[in-house]
């Protein structure tokens, strides 16, 4: 039976500026904290066996982090959950945990594309539809992008995949966009501000989903609570 544990955590306001690195080292700390049996890696320097999705960018929030944990002996999901909960700092929480059946993918082969919801403060409804409505009427929307290799330009409309809620709340638009993740084609929060026309040192932008697209159907990496979207 497998002993890896997958979970769905959040990523709050009081750790909004942590980066990816200190993520880690907190939950790796929180574990350690909990006493969970952690598997280790062989070798002179031995690791915990963890692995984790996609990093955020500094200063964004999420509801659906995910991370897989190999465990050195049994723990049910239940188990798991409670006591790494009352050992985690204010900001992280873990929602969900499953076993994972022996021989599952790996976590990050199980995502490539995140629901990302934007709060713009000061927008306006109207003008975000319109925007949308001109980027669906485009052929490209090229940015230059700097990767270790060097400066490249990219077409970014092939990464945006849908815009499924525009509304007004709190004085401020929110806004739930489908975009690509991972290698197989991300779109960058600063590069999603630029399609859209906000700036994203003024939003509020939360990871609300990650998920695995086959066509139209985005299936998350835990549970199946997966959705069908089409944008028309």
């Amino acid at each position: 039976m497998s002993r890896t544990i997958r979970f769905q955590f959040t990523k709050g306001p009081e750790v909004r500026f942590l980066s990816h690195l200190d993520l880690v080292r907190a939950m790796d700390r929180a574990a350690r904290r909990a006493g969970l049996p952690m598997a280790f890696s062989a070798g002179f320097s031995p690791r915990p066996l963890m692995s984790y999705s996609y990093p955020l960018a500094v200063g964004v929030l999420s509801e659906a982090e995910y991370a897989d944990f190999q465990l050195a002996e049994d723990l049910t999901p239940q188990e798991f959950m409670e006591r790494y909960n009352n050992h985690l700092p204010p900001g992280f929480r873990v929602l969900r945990a499953e076993r994972l059946a022996e021989g599952a993918p790996a976590l990050m082969s199980e995502i490539n594309a995140a629901l990302w919801q934007l709060e713009l403060p000061g927008a306006a409804v109207d003008e975000v539809k319109r925007r949308w409505q001109e980027l669906k009427g485009m052929d490209s929307f090229e940015v230059e992008r700097e990767t270790k290799r060097g400066t490249r330009r990219v077409n970014l409309l092939p990464l945006i995949f849908g815009l499924t809620k525009i509304e007004e709340r709190d004085g401020a638009v929110e806004v739930h966009c489908l975009a690509g993740l991972g290698p197989e084609g991300n779109l960058r929060v600063e590069e999603m501000g630029l399609l859209l026309g906000f700036s994203p040192a003024e939003a509020v932008i939360t990871r609300i989903g990650q998920f695995k697209k086959e066509g139209s159907r985005y299936q998350p990496p835990l549970g199946n609570r997966g959705f069908t979207w089409t944008d028309s």
